[in-house]
């Protein structure tokens, strides 16, 4: 049946728009902080990507297409929340801002899910003189961290840690520059002076200041493959009021490129799983059988984190919780490594070292598991987007779909390697060589070292 629907429809879907150009999880901040003659006001805005934005809307219990008397109620309401995050101390004393006004605004993401921007402007009273501010908003949470400092009317500026070209348009658009590295500004300095008349602000060139900083996707970069994204056809797919049996075929089809693809992006284990199996002499038996652990492991593990995202928001972050995997994930492939390692140098089996050519079942699972606990968001979103449809059934589908082409891929690769392995000169005495059987300890000593790579980028 799926024959019927031309090859065109994958291409499109594969090469669509991609979601919030920061990821999903991302919350991005923009700080105007403007010095005046009475004081300093303040424009403060958040840009809430599709799971962070999910969570706040489940957490204040509106619908996005709602009233939107009601939406700007619940963020007035959550301005005010954030409002405390801000740490702003004049003369070293500290000083509450006070919300003025607020506005909110709703546009669709990713797979039929919202992205929320929400802006706030507020005022301190302060006099001429001296102010720190520091944003402890979100301040884990990966995205555009920007502050702008500006003199107002009457007011001169003497100092200032940032300066006052704005590089976002106040989170509105993000610049295409691919190279550009996104600011990640939570902390700024300022010093005014106040004129007797208003007069011409006077441009201060920005003074170097310590800025928290994070690993952040690139803004206007290219989405990574196999992302779904705003407009895509699964995006499409899942708005619609019928879907047909070839049009559930489709998407399962479009889904399981999806994580096909996505599985060739960086990462994803895939030097592990080559290393692993040449050095552990594995079979083509071996090969399947990691691709589909890694499968079960992925779909059991974006399953439960959808699970959280949806009943346990208010206890546990999403995005904390990928990076705790993530973390674990890593480290239990640094322990598996160095066990194999052990176990290959004659530690762990009395002088046999790696003169054994047996692969461990342990060792495959253990590897296999850390491969797949770690969620990609792509997949939750689809889960999340059915689920808000009311398709459980047919997200799962898709979600074990997804999974489906991410194993296909790392099987590939795994019964390559070995298929190459064999394809090796058979050499007279070469394979009882010392350089021969080194292999397997020096797969093992690729296998840490790969996680402990992993393990510090999950640490930042």
């Amino acid at each position: 049946m799926f024959c019927r629907y031309p090859l065109s429809i994958l291409l499109l879907a594969l090469s669509s728009a991609f979601g919030h150009p920061m990821g999903n999880f991302s919350v991005s901040h923009y700080t105007r902080l403007e010095a005046t003659a009475s004081g300093l006001r303040l424009r403060y805005a958040l840009d809430l990507a599709e799971i962070p934005t999910f969570e706040l809307l489940r957490q204040w219990g509106v619908k996005a297409d709602g009233p939107r008397a009601e939406l700007d109620k619940k963020a007035a309401g959550q301005m005010g929340e954030w409002a405390k995050g801000l740490e702003i101390r004049v003369g070293g004393k500290a000083v509450a801002p006070v919300v003025k006004r607020v506005t909110a605004r709703v546009s669709e993401g990713a797979g039929q899910m919202m992205v929320m921007r929400v802006e706030g402007e507020l005022e301190v009273a302060a006099g001429a003189g001296a102010v720190t501010f520091e944003d402890r908003n979100y301040a884990e949470r990966a995205g555009w961290k920007e502050i702008v400092i500006a003199a107002g009317p009457g007011a001169s500026l003497t100092r200032a840690s940032q300066g006052a070209v704005e590089r976002s348009a106040g989170l509105t658009k993000y610049p295409e520059d691919a190279t550009a590295a996104p600011p990640q500004d939570l902390r700024a300095e300022l010093a005014w002076t106040v004129a007797a008349a208003a007069f011409e602000p006077v441009k201060v060139a920005p003074v170097a200041q310590p800025v928290v900083r994070e690993p952040v996707a690139m803004p206007g970069a290219v989405p990574a493959r196999g992302e779904v994204a705003k407009g895509d056809y699964l995006s499409e797919l899942l708005g619609k009021e019928e879907i047909s049996g070839g049009l559930l075929l489709a998407g399962l089809a479009v889904a399981f490129g999806f994580g096909a693809m996505h599985a060739m992006a960086p990462g994803h284990g895939k030097t592990i799983v080559a290393a692993y199996l040449v050095g552990a002499r594995g079979t083509f038996r071996h090969a399947i059988l990691l691709g589909g652990m890694v499968t079960l492991t992925h779909t059991i593990s974006v399953f439960g984190l959808g699970m959280v995202t949806l009943y346990l928001s208010q206890y546990v972050m999403a995005a904390q919780l990928v990076k705790t995997l993530g973390v674990i994930s890593s480290a239990s492939i640094v322990l598996v490594g160095v066990w194999l390692l052990l176990q290959r140098t004659g530690v762990l089996d009395h002088g046999h070292s790696h003169e054994v050519d047996e692969v461990s079942g342990g060792s495959l699972v253990a590897l296999a598991v850390s491969g797949g606990m770690v969620p990609c968001p792509s997949a939750l979103i689809l889960l999340l987007s059915a689920i808000s449809v009311q398709r459980t059934g047919f997200g799962l589908l898709l979600l074990v779909a997804f999974s489906l082409g991410l194993a296909s891929v790392l099987m590939a690769i795994g019964v390559g390697v070995l298929y190459a392995k064999n394809l090796l000169p058979e050499v007279s005495g070469w394979r009882e060589s010392r350089l021969f059987r080194a292999v397997p300890v020096v797969s093992a000593g690729v296998i840490v070292v790969v996680g402990l790579v992993m393990t510090g980028i999950s640490l930042r």
